[in-house]
């Protein structure tokens, strides 16, 4: 058996953290001397407080420890615990991986304030056409990509590739938000369909004609999401240095879609319609 210190060093675990534990009655010595009170400890114990660190991880409090310990609380159950927490984390860290790609989209554009108006920029034609799409609000960025990936999957699978535009993306709602952002996801048809697709979570996939016809203006965006916030500046600048407004919600036209693989290579078309302006403001 080891002492305490020594006990440290094999099980990872700091001292204070032990005669804490042992003070609690949460995990005691194997063995304490009497005549000493060395506390004596053996490696036959190291499952024992590999499942209290373990839940300590997880946020479980001290006391509710004791009691799961006194249940015998399988390791299968807390590996099934910890690997929920561990998928909580991975979003989160991503989360902080994306805010901060966004943060360094906004630095470029602090930095670059000065671009040229109407560099990319194009005013084109369009005409109704039947759109296949579900809407609804998202919670969060990583629903909306859910969401993307459920309907290229889905989609193709029951009509076809060959009666499918490109993947394309409505942000509706009066204002930017990533949070409970109001957002509908699709693809153009060729022709109308009437069968709608039910998807696993309730939510239903269905035909509805598109904008009649109009001007939408349009740039192209090369890379991850946070690399729109220049295209979309240069739209704002663009339309107002024209006789044009902002007619409906700005749409993401997904000429090639993000891979996990390479999120770098997508290419996707930023466009809002737009109506002549019969006076300037």
């Amino acid at each position: 058996m080891f002492r305490i210190g020594e006990f440290s060093k094999i099980a990872q675990t700091a001292i204070s953290q032990l005669r804490y534990y042992d003070q609690i009655g949460l995990f005691q010595p194997a063995y304490t001397d009497e005549s000493t009170g060395y506390r004596y400890y053996s490696t036959k114990q190291l499952p024992e407080l590999n499942r209290i660190l373990s839940l300590k991880e997880l946020g479980v409090s001290l006391e509710q420890i004791k009691k799961m310990v006194l249940e015998e609380v399988s390791a299968q159950e807390i590996r099934g615990m910890l690997m929920l927490r561990k998928a909580q984390v991975e979003q989160t860290v991503q989360q902080e991986i994306n805010r901060l790609k966004i943060i360094e989209a906004r630095l470029k554009e602090v930095e670059q304030p000065e671009n040229l108006i109407g560099d990319g920029i194009i005013l084109k034609s369009t005409s109704a056409q039947p759109f296949y799409s579900t809407r609804k609000v998202m919670p969060s960025l990583f629903d909306t990509i859910y969401l993307v990936t459920e309907l290229r999957e889905r989609v193709p699978a029951m009509l076809g590739q060959e009666l499918l535009g490109h993947l394309t993306i409505i942000i509706h709602g009066d204002a930017f938000s990533i949070e409970n952002a109001d957002i509908e996801v699709g693809f153009p048809l060729e022709k109308m369909v009437e069968t709608p697709l039910l998807l696993p979570g309730g939510d239903e996939v269905s035909a509805r004609m598109l904008q009649q016809e109009g001007k939408v203006i349009s740039a192209m965006r090369v890379g991850s999401f946070e690399n729109g916030y220049e295209k979309y500046a240069q739209i704002g600048r663009w339309i107002e240095n024209s006789d044009f407004h902002i007619s409906g919600p700005a749409r993401e036209v997904f000429i090639q879609p993000p891979s996990q693989d390479d999120p770098d290579g997508c290419v996707c078309e930023i466009q809002f319609p737009v109506t002549r302006s019969t006076s300037l403001v």
